[in-house]
């Protein structure tokens, strides 16, 4: 543009002088002309071969987030146009790569998910299989045939209760299941959760005690019995026969705290961060009847609820787990 310009100026120029003719003045004006092409066009080539530089180095700066290197090409300290472009170029490819991360998370979980519903589903119908081969046996004693019956029908109770849980705590982590909470009394609502376990506790003579105040609080009282009732079912499991379960409740100045204290064979202190994972179990725990979803269930709908889980236990003393609800401010 500005040789154009120049150009034109030059022209002109010389169009008067020429009308007007004068030597000298005609060379001075002359060599000026020629020396504000000459600036004119040095400034275009500076001006091109910057551009040019400032795009190979952006374009280095891409191919450096590409290659998963990222490098500040340039000063992150001047408050230039180029540094803010960098640095939201930067920025967006941290974005991107954390939802990559947190998408290739998300796959992980469901095939691992897929792959422990799997396993843990092959058992029981393993068994279901194989009792009804020997009833297809036609001269099958009739009491084994009432044994076996009886076999398969608690194999489906069991399959049932599997495909319960495993359906309430897919529901859980995909975030399907909505809390409906509301003031209400967790007393009633774990003496709930008690009465349902009543009988089991009972045929191990197993005594629940439990200390009541009259506590109302915010939360959603179906899961929330679900949750304590896990962790009650864990106490009773792994108590032995004609002992004491003891279930309280404190209000503090945040929280609600209800505390489940059994007298069981307790936790491994190396177990205890692990007994709230999917399926897990402990090594001491292989006898015993389960497959390590009810605490896993009870952690995720009191994290749902804002509270959380702490547990105190002693080998072989028992164990003390202590649900935490946090108390809205009026």
């Amino acid at each position: 543009m500005l040789l154009i310009i120049s150009s034109i100026s030059f022209a002109g120029i010389m169009s008067y002088l020429l009308s007007n003719f004068d030597i000298r003045i005609l060379g001075i004006v002359s060599v000026f002309s020629i020396a504000i092409m000459a600036i004119c066009i040095i400034f275009i080539i500076l001006v091109s071969r910057n551009v040019g530089n400032t795009l190979e180095a952006l374009s280095q700066t891409i191919e450096s987030i590409i290659a998963d290197n990222p490098v500040d090409t340039f000063s992150t300290i001047e408050d230039t146009m180029l540094s803010k472009l960098q640095s939201q170029i930067l920025k967006l490819s941290d974005i991107l790569k954390s939802h990559s991360i947190k998408q290739k998370k998300e796959k992980d979980d469901i095939t691992a998910l897929i792959s422990d519903i799997s396993h843990q589903l092959k058992t029981p119908l393993v068994n279901l299989n194989i009792y009804n081969s020997l009833l297809l046996d036609e001269n099958l004693d009739h009491s084994k045939r009432i044994e076996f019956t009886k076999n398969m029908e608690n194999q489906l109770e069991k399959l049932n209760w599997l495909l319960e849980s495993l359906i309430k705590m897919s529901r859980l982590e995909a975030g399907i299941i909505k809390l409906n909470t509301e003031n209400q009394s967790i007393s009633q609502t774990v003496l709930q959760a008690i009465s349902m376990l009543s009988n089991r506790a009972e045929e191990k003579g197993i005594n629940i005690i439990f200390d009541i105040e009259d506590i109302s609080l915010v939360h959603d009282s179906k899961w929330t019995q679900e949750a304590i009732f896990n962790i009650l079912d864990n106490s009773v499991k792994y108590s032995a026969k004609n002992i004491e379960i003891n279930v309280s409740i404190m209000k503090h100045e945040l929280f609600c705290c209800i505390d489940i204290k059994d007298e069981g064979d307790g936790i491994i202190e190396s177990d205890i961060n692990k007994i709230f994972t999917r399926f897990y179990r402990g090594e001491d725990t292989k006898n015993i009847e389960g497959v390590g979803i009810g605490l896993f269930l009870s952690r995720k709908i009191i994290s749902a609820q804002g509270g959380y889980i702490k547990v105190k236990s002693i080998l072989g003393k028992g164990s003390v787990f202590s649900v935490f609800l946090p108390i809205e401010s009026e």
